[in-house]
């Protein structure tokens, strides 16, 4: 079992700035980081380091790219987003937490405990926030990309699942559920990770919110069993 550290993003040209400080957040923890440039004329300056792998695109497959040859990868892979500042134990976390439960892990997820859903914006029953406190490990049927772990060992991905441009939660999530993979937020505290706030976002931007919602009606089954037991104090808890 490979025990490197591989971290993914992607990143568009008016966030230069910001991914320079999420880099920065990063580097020190990582393997190697691979970094997709979507829209970028050059690559920056402080992207040319030995642990850096760059990738230019043209956008058309949006934050899908965050995932480009993720199946070539052996270890942990930690997929991450340019508008965050990570903090100096969050590999060490989420690495302690794939290793505990053995899936797919992240600092934020949704829950939608009602068949059909009515909508993947607005239908979740349980929404935990990468910026909020929360208090224990939970189960989710959708997770957060930008603060994600998995293990190649536990579930097996391919840049070729993610079929359509800023969407990577959901085809994340259906990978997951094809492979009978948990998904799993753990807990941690309000401010473990930072948000560097931005003029425009995928969210605010969502298109084919219809899509969305019958993509994960297509695949999403009642959640069964949850496997969490005995969650671990969360980063900033402890006495």
């Amino acid at each position: 079992m490979s025990s490197d550290i591989i971290i993914q993003l992607a990143s568009v040209p008016e966030r230069e700035q910001s991914l320079h400080i999420t880099i920065a957040s990063l580097l020190p923890q990582a393997d190697r980081i691979y970094v997709n440039l979507n829209g970028y004329d050059k690559i920056p300056k402080f992207l040319l380091h030995p642990k850096i792998e760059v990738n230019l695109f043209d956008n058309s497959m949006g934050d899908a790219v965050k995932f480009y040859d993720v199946e070539k990868r052996e270890g942990y892979v930690l997929t991450c987003d340019d508008d965050m500042v990570y903090p100096p134990d969050y590999v060490s976390y989420m690495k302690c937490m794939v290793d505990k439960y053995r899936c797919v892990v992240s600092l934020m997820g949704k829950r939608y405990d009602y068949r059909p859903i009515v909508s993947f914006r607005h239908g979740y029953t349980e929404l935990y926030r990468a910026y909020g406190t929360v208090h224990e490990d939970r189960q989710v049927h959708i997770g957060g990309t930008g603060v994600m772990a998995f293990h190649t060992d536990y579930i097996k991905v391919k840049y070729s699942d993610f079929k359509k441009p800023n969407m990577a939660d959901i085809w994340m999530a259906k990978a997951a559920y094809e492979q009978d993979v948990p998904i799993m937020v753990v807990a941690h505290t309000r401010f473990f990770v930072m948000y560097l706030p931005q003029v425009k976002t995928i969210w605010n931007r969502c298109e084919n919110s219809q899509y969305q919602t019958d993509l994960v009606n297509s695949f999403l089954k009642d959640i069964g069993a949850d496997i969490t037991n005995n969650s671990i104090t969360a980063p900033g808890n402890q006495a």
